[in-house]
């Protein structure tokens, strides 16, 4: 028998099919229901879980109910200038993990491959594309992207700027990571507000700039401390928390908000129990739509993911008083850019600091930054003396693994934990 979200998400793609703009209608209503639904019976969520899931739900929302105010961006864009103007960040990213959720992904999936994105592309992204393209999404003001981490990027948003007919700007995140980048990048992103002012009439007021940039640095510095408060508390929450708080630390970024989640991450951290039962970190995105992996506890009542690099990518210390250069800042020195390397040397110094008893490196199939990096990041990290499981699936798309395999291997190896622990208390 079919859920009540399975049920949405069919009718969502059929209405599509006839009604585009019915169908974006229902899919509307659908997210603010659940919005709804978050505020008034949250279940299990903590607070500051719960401020992270309805503050991204509402995120995703906005540009659908207000596209004349949308500026479509690529995770890695930093919203502080958005935010100023008053724009909402249009996440294509976002909004294809939503739609996913939403299990209104299948119809959108096919008929981007149909139009000639090849099954490796991202999931992510393939989901928008079609849904875009079929008159699901909106159209928005303008698009802005990085190049930032994936090679997607560069024509996803391409495509979508013509497709839309709008004017795109590029930032172009340099390899290296020296302050010749930072400049660079800090120049660039000058343009953006020249851009800005051009497409909305609009000036970008520098000291409100200025304060989104340096509520962006205080979030990031309450984060921190929640790590570093993390590795000895026990805080059960699921995968699905993870990659809200990755939202609020990415284009949520530099509102009120985001600063607000942090201090209650802050506060649900002091007031928790000591840690206990196993711990992983978790390296990528996760699939919206295997509920194994959204419940962790489901395997081990005490088992917890107490970090995810989506999260602590750019966690950087920046002076908020240089807007252009903090936010070139945390661009050039997020793990993403550059080599594997990078992110797996950050991996194991976060796993290690969370006091971690092992790691999950995810292979979302699209990705070619994570997939190419899966060996050597087991290599290395098992060379740390940090269990790492690759674990193979898609963020999206439900064709590309079942869900009792990916549940059989991680239970697997959460027994494997297990077992690995009580044999060090027994020492």
């Amino acid at each position: 028998m079919e859920s009540i979200v399975q049920t949405f998400g069919k009718t969502v793609q059929q209405m599509c099919g006839r009604d585009p703009k019915a169908a974006q209608k229902l899919l509307r209503l659908g997210y603010h229901a659940k919005n709804l639904q978050l505020k008034a019976a949250p279940g299990s969520l903590h607070r500051a879980a719960r401020m992270a899931a309805v503050e991204t739900t509402t995120s995703m929302v906005a540009p659908l109910d207000h596209p004349d105010r949308a500026a479509m961006v690529s995770l890695f864009t930093p919203c502080e200038m958005l935010q100023v103007l008053e724009l909402y960040p249009y996440s294509c990213e976002g909004l294809g993990c939503f739609l996913s959720g939403a299990w209104a992904e299948k119809t959108f999936l096919e008929y981007a491959e149909r139009e000639g994105l090849p099954e490796t592309f991202c999931s992510y992204h393939k989901v928008f594309i079609g849904a875009a393209e079929q008159g699901l999404m909106p159209k928005p003001r303008f698009v802005i992207n990085t190049t930032l981490a994936c090679d997607a990027n560069l024509l996803t948003f391409r495509r979508l700027a013509e497709f839309f007919q709008v004017p795109q700007l590029v930032l172009d995140i340099p390899y290296e990571q020296d302050e010749d980048a930072v400049a660079y990048v800090a120049e660039q992103l000058r343009g953006m507000r020249r851009f800005l002012e051009e497409q909305t009439g609009r000036t970008v007021d520098e000291g409100a700039l200025r304060a989104a940039v340096a509520r962006s640095q205080r979030s990031m510095d309450n984060f921190r401390r929640y790590m570093d408060l993390r590795a000895d508390r026990q805080i059960l929450g699921d995968l699905t928390g993870e990659m809200f708080s990755a939202f609020t630390l990415h284009t949520l970024l530099g509102t009120m908000e985001t600063e607000r989640y942090t201090k209650e991450c802050l506060k649900i951290a002091e007031k928790a129990p000591p840690a206990s039962g196993l711990r992983l970190v978790w390296m990528h995105t996760t699939p919206f739509w295997v509920k194994p992996l959204r419940n962790l506890t489901d395997f081990n009542p005490k088992l917890q993911v107490v970090g995810c690099d989506m999260c602590f990518e750019g966690l950087i210390e920046a002076d908020p008083d240089d807007p252009y250069t903090a936010m070139a800042q945390r661009l050039v020195y997020s793990v993403f850019n550059g080599p594997v390397t990078r992110r797996i040397d950050r991996g194991i110094a976060e796993a290690r600091r969370l006091k971690a008893d092992g790691a999950v490196w995810f292979c979302h199939w699209g990705c070619k930054h994570t997939l190419g990096g899966a060996q050597l990041a087991k290599k290395r990290f098992e060379e740390a003396g940090i269990p790492c499981l690759i674990l193979d699936g898609d963020g999206c798309d439900r064709s590309h693994g079942g869900e009792g395999q990916l549940a059989t291997r991680i239970d697997a190896f959460v027994e494997m934990l297990e077992q690995e622990k009580e044999a060090k208390s027994c020492l």
